[in-house]
């Protein structure tokens, strides 16, 4: 087993996920502890776009298995293709994001090379050769620490936002493609078909103000309370999965790991407790405004501006001094 970290490359469309550079910013980090390498693997079709989008941003190599057939694959098919370019490579630590994509191939990766799984995580630091690992616990309540021995290896799922995108240099990284044969991958699932979901009438992800509802606002007649607040700042209204859930509002506006991530200039968040599912979607925004009556609210963890009270009297102030200010 080496020193060296492998990041998994998140990429569609031709473009790298931002949390794609936070992993090489933590990759780095580790390089720097543990005295390894840091390279990156990208897995799919047609990469020669994803290899030159990556030049510059700290790698000591990039890695291409570029094939129809593994972009076409099904998760299980794709952890299988990455093991097999691991068990090559032979990392300490493989980081991948903790995405709808990582949530899946993590443990399915760990499975394969017999090394530990550790999802949901926020930080990582090293200590005389043990590699820590902090996650929250307890509904994000509480922080528990993990530690990976110097002789032990890792997959290690992070969170987006838990370390800041690493900056380009003029570096020119070398880039390898490795061939995996791909015909008669062990899987007992297939990919039939993928499909993008319809357009609707309000693209929040476009937003510069962002004003999200969650189940802290009692019934459906209030959000009309939080819808006053985002149309007097010129936003739009978003909301949790707990509010698309019970039909309050269409899955269009939910913000999350399993609706869609915003980076807004301005993110407000209206009783929304933070369950890491959510803030999966919204912690790149700029600036994160909380008001929750309960103190302990993860969301608190996360936001730059907390306020802690009924939103039913804090939202009607700000909605009165926004339409104000707009004249």
């Amino acid at each position: 087993m080496t020193q060296d970290t492998v990041v998994l490359v998140e990429h569609a469309d031709g473009k790298i996920d931002s949390i794609t550079l936070q992993l090489l910013a933590a990759g780095r980090k580790l390089a720097a502890a543990l005295g390894g390498k840091v390279a990156a693997l990208a897995i799919g079709h047609r990469l020669d776009g994803i290899s030159a989008a990556l030049q510059g941003f700290g790698m000591d190599k990039i890695f291409l298995v570029d094939d129809p057939a593994v972009a076409a694959a099904a998760g299980e098919a794709q952890a299988w293709v990455i093991s097999q370019v691991a068990r090559q490579l032979d990392p300490r630590i493989i980081l991948v994001g903790y995405s709808l994509i990582g949530m899946e191939l993590t443990p399915a990766i760990a499975v394969h090379l017999g090394m530990n799984a550790l999802t949901n995580c926020v930080n990582l630091d090293i200590r005389d050769g043990a590699v820590i690992v902090t996650r929250p616990v307890f509904d994000n309540t509480q922080h528990t620490e993990i530690i990976v021995d110097a002789n032990d290896a890792a997959v290690i799922a992070l969170q987006k936002g838990a370390f800041a995108p690493i900056e380009p240099s003029s570096h020119v990284t070398p880039i390898e493609s490795i061939s995996i044969e791909v015909e008669n991958i062990p899987a007992r699932s297939r990919l039939m078909a993928t499909s993008s979901e319809p357009a609707g009438a309000v693209d929040i992800t476009k937003a510069e103000v962002v004003v999200s509802v969650g189940r802290g606002i009692g019934s459906e007649e209030k959000i009309a309370v939080i819808a006053d607040l985002a149309d007097a700042l010129g936003g739009v209204l978003a909301c949790s999965r707990p509010v698309v859930d019970v039909g309050w509002l269409p899955r269009e506006r939910q913000v999350g790991a399993s609706g869609k991530s915003v980076t807004p200039k301005v993110y407000i968040a209206c009783g929304i407790s933070g369950a890491i599912q959510h803030l999966t979607g919204m912690r790149e925004s700029g600036r994160i405004i909380a008001i929750n009556k309960d103190p302990n609210a993860p969301i608190f963890q996360v936001a730059h501006f907390g306020v802690v009270g009924d939103l039913f009297e804090i939202v009607p102030a700000l909605t009165q001094a926004a339409k104000a200010l707009r004249g």
